[in-house]
């Protein structure tokens, strides 16, 4: 429950002309407000949402108002990426992981891994594949000098994210990510769509 709680938070918030509150969130999702509250923590950590103080309504405490962060710098996210695996001692794979099942699902899971991509700043395309598979080409390498000198952790911490999106989108498993020189661009994400029985 919890991912599908938080991709309904951030779409709300996407469609806020002004912060809401988390009785706001709760009140829409059919949740509780301290659910919304801790689920709003995790977002905030992941660099996707911000809190702020709200003018108070009547007598009381300002009210605290979230909304979701302008676009961030792809170094900005790749930091805070980086910054929970230190933190939770899991391997880059799995911080990918986590951040990519917190993206918000803009179609089926290729298209929300191309859009994912491009707001990372990798300029991907989709390339059709044989006749189970389809190929999402990075044309540049936002962090290019830092994936040519670490290419495990900088590459493994993307094809984290990208499992982490299929995951939660469905329809596809990542198969495989062809690395290429990080300054010439063309890293191959391959994605096998999953048979129906």
């Amino acid at each position: 429950m919890a991912v599908p709680t938080r991709a309904a938070m951030v779409a709300l918030l996407h469609q806020a002309s002004a912060p809401l509150t988390a009785q706001e969130m709760a009140a829409r999702l059919g949740v509780h407000h301290t659910a919304v509250r801790q689920h709003a923590q995790v977002l905030i950590e992941a660099g996707m949402v911000m809190a702020g103080s709200l003018p108070p309504s009547g007598r009381g405490r300002p009210r605290t108002g979230y909304r979701l962060v302008d676009e961030p710098d792809p170094y900005h996210r790749l930091s805070l990426m980086l910054a929970s695996a230190v933190r939770d001692g899991c391997t880059a794979l799995e911080a990918g992981r986590r951040h990519g099942a917190m993206v918000v699902p803009t179609g089926d899971a290729v298209e929300t891994l191309r859009a994912e991509a491009e707001r990372l700043g990798f300029k991907p395309s989709v390339e059709a594949g044989d006749a189970d598979r389809t190929v999402l080409v990075l044309g540049g390498c936002p962090f290019a000098d830092i994936a040519a000198s670490d290419p495990a952790t900088i590459c493994a911490l993307h094809r984290g994210l990208a499992e982490g999106v299929a995951g939660v989108v469905g329809g596809v498993d990542v198969e495989r990510l062809e690395v290429a020189d990080p300054h010439q661009g063309g890293c191959r994400v391959v994605l096998r769509r999953k048979r129906t029985t």
